[in-house]
């Protein structure tokens, strides 16, 4: 039995889903982040602050150790 257009359109998006979500989320997979640990040691001293990008290419410090959605990138 072979599949109807349907089901072939079907598997056909989400294959292409698939390969666009890699994509997009392949430059997140290297991103290091900071231990918890080492977040509230700074936190403490109060000297550490992130710089991060938005896509529009606006700058702004962030002292989390995650970055905020919709940004390019952050610095350590």
């Amino acid at each position: 039995m072979g599949m109807t257009r349907g089901q072939w359109l079907a598997g056909s998006v989400v294959m292409l889903g698939a390969v666009v979500g890699a994509a997009v989320s392949a430059p997140w997979a290297g991103q290091k982040f900071a231990r918890p640990e080492q977040v509230a040691a700074e936190a403490k001293q109060g000297e550490h602050k992130r710089t991060c990008i938005t896509l529009g290419g606006k700058r702004f410090e962030w002292n989390f150790p995650n970055p905020p959605f919709g940004t390019l990138s952050c610095s350590e």
